[in-house]
């Protein structure tokens, strides 16, 4: 279920919100959608599943990006979320016709710039990823993306 970014009122597929009469057009126009995974002690699972669902929220909402901040590292010296996440956004950013890049103001936050001429019809035809399922499209996705660099 998606909400109106002025009033949070639920929105299924108006053209403005029932509530405050704001424009679906207007809600994300030249705002970036931001999402925190690696700060409030999240699991790479449920970071994952908050970056895709983050993602569909920005299409969905006209966004001009997503900006996922994944932090650099841990305390540890093990970072877990980042590099893991930094691949995800890649991936998804590929599939969606899109752009990936490193944040230049933060090394802990990257964006995925949405392609403009997306339109709300065009990403409820083709879903760009499902979060009904645990699999992802390339179950090894990450496994793939390491050997790559290598």
């Amino acid at each position: 279920m998606h909400h109106c970014r002025h009033c949070g009122f639920p929105l299924e597929n108006q053209s403005s919100c029932p509530k405050c009469q704001a424009s679906r057009e207007d809600m994300g126009r030249n705002a970036m959608y931001e999402v925190d995974v690696a700060h409030n002690g999240e699991s790479w699972e449920l970071a994952q599943q908050m970056i895709i669902q983050a993602l569909d929220q920005a299409i969905y909402g006209n966004f001009k990006g997503l900006k996922v901040i994944h932090g650099y590292g841990a305390l540890t010296g093990v970072a877990v979320i980042a590099p893991r996440a930094i691949s995800l956004m890649r991936h998804l950013a590929e599939q969606n016709d899109s752009r990936f890049a490193k944040d230049q103001k933060n090394p802990g936050a990257s964006i995925i710039w949405l392609n403009k001429s997306r339109t709300i019809e065009q990403s409820e035809q083709k879903p760009y990823f499902s979060t009904e399922t645990k699999k992802s499209p390339s179950l090894n996705w990450f496994d793939q993306a390491l050997k790559k660099k290598r």
